[in-house]
């Protein structure tokens, strides 16, 4: 196999390893982002229900606990407008005085007599009577609905009003004079002399505050409009009135409503889980209530992002992909250093077994390197035994360093391609036996050697080597039949001389 086919395996295998731990890692991630904000908005979703519900009972309590003052009872029977003023600024104070620490000042206190006329209003100098009047001058004509049922009935209500675009949460009680006659034909048994209606408006500062307490987004409507929600403007209070819009789209296009439960929906390219809660309503007598009531319309929504406020998640996304690509940088970094050390080896391995198919079969192998010194060494072993020299480990060195070879044989060099002139004894050359041909040439050479004063103790094993792998080598160079050598003396050397034959 290639290193190029190792190395895009490799690359492969890593990519699929970082895909599969990335596609893993996201899709629990994903899930359980999911999961977490399911959870906060059911829990969301039944604390707002319950929230509402209490402010609603508190609501109707503090409209009825005002009612009971005395001083709008004199306020309602005096002629005296100013007299009037003042019973219901005493009231007005004292209630507001006896509200508790941290509690919500009332956006709105009104008196109102049993027409409907507005008569006081709390931080208010001067009122317009026919306010929330309609045309006539009979109980049940004012705009608005709870304030009607409460004039001509003996009840308290709790309910969700919209005025001017504003949701006001409104509680309405009767103003009852226990000093009046009372008709023998009234089933009530009392005089309603007048109402107090007492009302606290669904801001978006009253939006967010609700958010701190659910954990969750929460939005105000009435029917298909957004009044109120807790989306800020990045680190401010100020409402984010764009948010709002897109939530209006939603509400009227019915993609929330509490008919429809959990929904998920897109605010600003944010992903959400929304849900709608009716906002509740309550009265005290639900017998007195006339059958063409306005049915409910005011809806709270909770709104649960679909995110990892930490950014978890991204975090550990981009840990892996840089971990997949540092991991595959590394490894074939490590193939392609691993494989250039060991085509280094290789490399000088085969540098000398060309040396060696050339004729020099007095060639060693040094060491390369750990991966491959043990073929080095087996290499010199084999060589050794062929050629009858000592072993690794059994040989001498010079003063250099180098391994003393002994048996040396010269070849006398030959240039290019050429061959060398044609001997005049080629034909008996060349019918001389093989073996007789070996012993006479290695007697010469041997003979020639002492004669020039250097004598070797090369041996003939070594010698018929050697003079077949320089065969082997001419025989391809002179592309020839045969090749044979003849021992020449020239400047007191002594080497062979290559004859080639090539018939």
């Amino acid at each position: 196999m290639s290193r190029t086919v190792i190395a895009a395996v490799v690359a492969v295998v890593i990519a699929a390893l970082t895909a599969i731990a990335f596609f893993i890692t996201s899709s629990s991630f994903d899930a359980k982002i999911r999961r977490d904000a399911d959870n906060q908005l059911r829990r969301a979703y039944q604390v707002v229900g319950a929230l509402a519900q209490l402010e609603s009972i508190d609501v109707a309590n503090k409209a009825e606990r005002l009612a009971a003052d005395r001083q709008f009872v004199a306020a309602l029977k005096s002629q005296s407008s100013s007299d009037r003023d003042r019973f219901a600024r005493i009231a007005f104070t004292k209630f507001t005085s006896n509200e508790k620490e941290g509690d919500i000042k009332p956006d709105l206190i009104a008196l109102v007599d049993a027409q409907g006329n507005l008569l006081a209003m709390n931080d208010v100098p001067s009122v317009v009577a026919k306010q929330w009047k309609k045309e006539g001058d009979h109980p049940g004509d004012t705009i608005i609905p709870a304030l009607n049922v409460v004039l001509g009935n003996r009840a308290i209500i709790s309910d969700i009003w919209v005025d001017n675009n504003r949701m006001m949460k409104i509680g309405v009680a009767p103003i009852i004079d226990t000093d009046a006659p009372v008709s023998a034909n009234d089933p009530e048994g009392v005089v309603i002399i007048g109402a107090i209606v007492v009302a606290y408006a669904q801001t978006a500062n009253q939006a967010q505050h609700d958010k701190q307490l659910l954990g969750t987004e929460i939005a105000y409507y009435d029917g298909t409009r957004v009044v109120a929600t807790s989306f800020t403007k990045g680190a401010t209070s100020e409402e984010d009135t764009g948010k709002a819009a897109a939530l209006t789209e939603l509400a009227k296009s019915g993609t929330v409503s509490p008919a429809k439960g959990q929904a998920k929906v897109t605010v600003d390219g944010v992903p959400y889980l929304a849900a709608a809660v009716t906002m509740p309503r309550s009265t005290s007598n639900p017998g007195r209530m006339p059958k063409d009531y306005p049915a409910v319309a005011a809806t709270a929504m909770v709104l649960s992002p679909i995110v990892d406020p930490a950014n978890t998640a991204a975090t550990i996304k981009l840990f892996i992909i840089l971990l997949g690509i540092g991991a595959l940088g590394i490894s074939l970094v490590g193939l392609y250093l691993s494989h250039r050390r060991l085509i280094a080896q290789v490399d000088q391995i085969e540098l000398g077994v060309t040396d060696i198919i050339n004729g020099n079969v007095d060639r060693t192998f040094r060491p390369v390197g750990l991966e491959l010194d043990g073929l080095a060494n087996g290499l010199n072993v084999m060589l050794a035994r062929l050629l009858g020299r000592p072993e690794p480990g059994e040989e001498e060195f010079d003063e250099e360093g180098n391994p003393i070879i002994p048996g040396r044989v010269e070849f006398e060099e030959t240039e290019g391609e050429a061959a060398p002139q044609t001997d005049p004894d080629l034909a008996a050359l060349a019918q001389e036996s093989e073996p007789d041909y070996y012993k006479r040439v290695f007697t010469e050479y041997v003979a020639a050697r002492k004669t020039v004063g250097s004598p070797d103790d090369v041996s003939f094993e070594n010698f018929i080597a050697k003079l077949k792998v320089n065969e082997g080598k001419l025989k391809a160079q002179y592309n020839c039949r045969a090749v044979r050598f003849r021992v020449v003396t020239k400047d007191n050397k002594v080497s062979l001389k290559p004859v080639p034959i090539f018939a």
